[in-house]
């Protein structure tokens, strides 16, 4: 397993955008626990600030990080999508790549904390960004409750 984030360009927005949770393997807008992909990219256009990332296993595409400045709060960055494809879930990626990711925000020393809200019943979710040193705040946003990493 060598895992890599890369940048999504013109080059494999494609192939990301069909990256899908659901297990029939087709994308839906609106996903159990998350938005698809493609909308994810559309709102990156709008709000230039966000980031997406591609999550790579050497040359395949398994998942999908949209983060930055939360746009109802730009102070504070925010993971405000996080996927695995349903084809490689319960392989270690999720946590392997969200680590990774967190190790290169710590070396760019761009943000102190890092936010992201979680439907109280996604308890995988839970777990995972738990075990990466997520705390809950105590504070609810949108039906979500808040969570926050110390990066720095």
């Amino acid at each position: 397993m060598h895992i890599t984030l890369r940048p999504v360009t013109a080059d494999n927005y494609y192939d990301v955008s069909l990256l899908t949770t659901n297990v029939d393997g087709i994308p839906t807008l609106d996903e159990e626990f998350i938005c698809c992909n493609a909308l994810s990219l559309a709102e990156s256009k709008y709000f230039p600030d966000l980031q997406p990332q591609a999550l790579y296993d050497g040359e395949v595409p398994v998942g999908f990080i949209l983060w930055g400045p939360y746009v109802n709060d730009q102070n504070n960055y925010w993971v405000l999508r996080y996927m695995i494809d349903y084809r490689h879930q319960g392989k270690g990626y999720g946590k392997r790549a969200f680590r990774l990711f967190i190790e290169e925000l710590r070396m760019s020393e761009v943000i102190s904390e890092l936010y992201l809200g979680l439907d109280p019943s996604n308890k995988k979710a839970i777990s995972l960004y738990t075990s990466c040193g997520f705390e809950f705040t105590g504070h609810e946003k949108d039906g979500e409750k808040v969570y926050r990493l110390q990066v720095q």
